[in-house]
């Protein structure tokens, strides 16, 4: 249960002023993975999904784009990280290891998305090169979003789960 407020909370915060992409959608999902089921791993990424449509017709006042199955593509990735390098064996430096992976493969799968299903690049190496040039900069900002709210989320787990157990053994 704990960990779906993690889901809202995250999906919740895109709607929320904030620095291109420094989100906290990378973190929710590297903590989905480490502590759901995966039989429920689909939540986050359906809950992600649905708030890409609500924020493309609310915010945005724009249809999808075919690159957002791209983006969609890469939360799975990401969930696969995640399950190999951090299921049962959380530590500081295999966190910022996964983040770090995590938000590489989401620039390179998202913005390979962007080159193949758009119009902005030539569909050529140099368009694709220029595609991720241009891309940097936003990089940069996820890059540093998901180190510090992976943290910041894991460690707020890890505080409530421990206060959760002392509250159970007071209590029996």
């Amino acid at each position: 249960m704990l960990i779906l407020l993690f889901v809202l909370g995250a999906v919740a915060m895109r709607f929320l002023p904030h620095a291109w992409n420094f989100t906290p959608v990378i973190a929710m999902l590297l903590l989905a993975a480490c502590y759901m089921k995966p039989k429920h791993l689909w939540v986050p990424v359906v809950a992600l999904v649905g708030s890409d449509f609500a924020l493309n017709a609310f915010v945005y006042h724009t249809p999808g784009r075919p690159d957002q199955y791209f983006t969609w593509a890469s939360y799975f990735v990401v969930l696969g990280l995640a399950m190999w390098a951090l299921k049962g064996r959380v530590r500081v430096a295999s966190l910022i290891g996964t983040s770090l992976a995590s938000s590489t493969a989401f620039f390179l799968i998202s913005n390979f998305g962007v080159w193949l299903t758009g119009e902005m690049y030539p569909h050529s190496f140099s368009g694709l090169a220029t595609c991720y040039a241009m891309g940097v900069p936003f990089f940069r900002n996820a890059a540093a979003g998901d180190l510090l709210y992976a943290g910041a989320f894991f460690a707020l787990y890890a505080w409530l789960e421990q206060r959760h157990q002392q509250a159970l053994r007071a209590a029996a």
